[in-house]
């Protein structure tokens, strides 16, 4: 290959000779069945292999064994019950009753909501919800990735790589209990619509890049902003030659104009709490510092080919390691192009394109590494809504996304024409070994424990679920309660988010003392009718001192159910006020 060969002319082509459509590929392996179809059925084989048993046990495995796995499948079901239920009180979950608007005290996590109303709808179980989302987000970001790569490379084969590469890259193995952040899949689609608009400029093409942009907003509030900015940074890079072209610019203003549309109403409850209780109002340099990327982060990771690693450098603040396979390949096309005519290279127009994306990753690195490093901290006053996010290192999946990109390039370009599909079938599943954390850190999911089916039987009221953690850093255990709650939907006085309300914090320690005149009173405000008591939560002590506050209050707290390890009462009624 001569050194002035490193990519092709056209954006969307690319082959042996420079500025000419490839010949058709003559291996039998890539004529039948379509690619689109064949790329889909080889990343639902993948997912299926590397995030087991998500697949395998989608009812019955979840990451229960954590406050943020047990949040995430509580997140997803109820927006998915309240979508089927009652759509107009969607923001109104069923934590820290009787507060209003709860679920934006945290992500709301609605398109992955929006994606599991299928399977919850014949199901109801809200494990399997929230795993077949889990799947059918892998699933898409891979298709959506290879579409991405195999328009701006014109190559099927390659496309295959790139997108094991990023679907499955140590940073989302590593979020397995985190929703929002396995949507991964909206950068693709984001860049296929940018490039879809550039290639004929119009209001059109302006509304659906604006409608995948909103898309991306509600899958996950952090990468919302990440693709709006990096939809800003290429509107600026390719705007030159266009930019005397009014349907560039009414494009551009017709997908902002349609995003905003799409999120402002749903932006709201989140405005309304910063501006309420001051969430959000201004930046803590502290938390984004304890947040941010350092250099020991982009060689962490949980696959099992990278544990040398860490013994030799230690572990990083976060995990962004893009995986050997995924470097050597765009190292490979930065020696491609340091043995090329730098003048030769700068009119073709695909450099334009593989520039944008070495560029988007360099700034995401810089990003990554938090206030100190300077960008971030440009972006934070730049930009009013960067107020809303606190994990810079976040930006590590741009980073994979990127070289992801410059790697499908690069391999259109090395990759000789014969026997091409066979390599890059080689190099795909040398990339998903390399970056395999399978399998994914799931637990078994007990079964529903006899309170709570109980509770689905019994009239929807106010519940207390006891003991009640009230010491801050010490929380977790309340979505336990929330994540039993998904089979009962009884509204709970016990909750955990982002942010915790005032009255909350106030009544946390004061609730414990039931049965007493001041739990009672707490109980009476809000309506509470049932009481369940994890005996499993107290020490000898505790629960007998508990059980001897009972006598005064036999005619008003009837026992329902009791297992031993868990007593379901029903306050009847309550006592005059002293």
């Amino acid at each position: 290959m001569r050194g002035t060969e490193v990519f092709s002319t056209d954006s969307r082509r690319s082959g042996p000779e420079v500025g000419r459509p490839p010949a058709p590929y003559r291996a039998n392996l890539w004529k039948t069945p379509p690619s689109p179809f064949r790329a889909l059925i080889i990343g639902a084989i993948l997912t299926a292999w590397l995030t087991w048993p998500t697949i395998g046990r989608p009812a019955s495995a979840a990451r229960f064994d954590t406050g943020d796995g047990r949040l995430s499948v509580w997140n997803v079901a109820w927006v998915a019950h309240a979508l089927i239920s009652d759509p107009r009180h969607l923001f109104d979950a069923n934590i820290f009753h009787p507060h209003q608007n709860t679920l934006a005290y945290s992500e709301a996590n609605l398109v992955a909501g929006a994606m599991a109303v299928p399977v919850y709808a014949i199901t109801r179980n809200p494990v399997a919800a929230h795993n077949s989302v889990v799947y059918a987000a892998m699933v898409l970001s891979f298709f959506a990735m290879w579409a991405l790569v195999r328009r701006l490379t014109g190559d099927d084969a390659v496309g295959l790589v790139s997108a094991t590469a990023f679907t499955f890259a140590p940073f989302v193995a590593a979020r397995t209990a985190h929703i929002q952040l396995l949507m991964i899949f909206v950068f693709p689609v984001v860049m296929l619509a940018w490039h879809r608009f550039l290639d004929a400029p119009g209001v059109r093409r302006g509304i659906v890049l604006g409608l995948s942009l909103a898309l991306a907003a509600l899958a996950c509030g952090y990468y919302g902003i990440f693709a709006g900015l990096a939809i800003g940074l290429a509107a600026v890079w390719f705007a030159w030659p266009r930019r005397r072209l009014p349907r560039y610019w009414i494009g551009l203003l017709a997908a902002v104009v349609v995003a905003v549309a799409i999120v402002a109403p749903v932006l709201q409850p989140y405005l309304e709490l910063r501006d309420r209780v001051g969430v959000r109002q201004s930046t803590d340099v502290e938390e984004l510092r304890r947040y941010s990327a350092d250099w020991r982060a982009y060689l962490t990771s949980p696959s099992r080919a990278h544990e040398w690693i860490h013994e030799r450098v230690g572990l990083g603040k976060e995990v962004l390691f893009p995986g050997f396979a995924l470097t050597a390949i765009v190292l490979a096309g930065v020696v491609a192009i340091r043995r090329s005519r730098a003048a030769d290279l700068k009119v073709r127009a695909t450099y334009a394109n593989v520039l944008f994306y070495v560029f988007l990753g360099v700034l995401a690195v810089w990003a990554s590494f938090g206030p100190d490093a300077g960008l971030y901290s440009w972006l934070n006053s730049a930009l009013p809504i960067m107020s809303f996010l606190r994990a810079p290192a976040r930006l590590g999946i741009v980073v994979v996304f990127a070289m992801a990109i410059v790697a499908g390039f690069v391999l259109a370009r090395l990759l000789p024409t014969r026997r091409r599909e066979a390599i890059a079938l080689v190099l795909t599943s040398i990339v998903a070994v390399d970056v395999s954390a399978s399998p994914w850190p799931l637990e078994r999911v007990p079964p529903l424990p006899a309170a709570y089916a109980r509770l689905q039987q019994l009239p929807r009221a106010p519940v207390v679920e006891l003991h009640f953690p009230y010491r801050s850093g010490e929380l977790y255990p309340h979505t336990t309660y929330m994540f039993w709650s998904a089979w009962h939907w009884h509204p709970l006085v016990n909750g955990y988010s982002d942010y915790i309300p005032a009255d909350f914090r106030k009544i946390a320690g004061p609730i414990n003392g039931f049965p007493d005149p001041t739990s009672l009173e707490i109980m009476r405000v809000r309506d509470v009718r049932y009481v369940l008591i994890h005996w499993n939560t107290y020490d000898d002590a505790g629960r007998e001192e508990m059980r001897s506050r009972f006598g005064p209050y036999t005619d008003s707290i009837r026992l329902l159910l009791d297992d031993g390890e868990v007593s379901l009462y029903e306050i009847v009624s309550y006592p005059p006020r002293r």
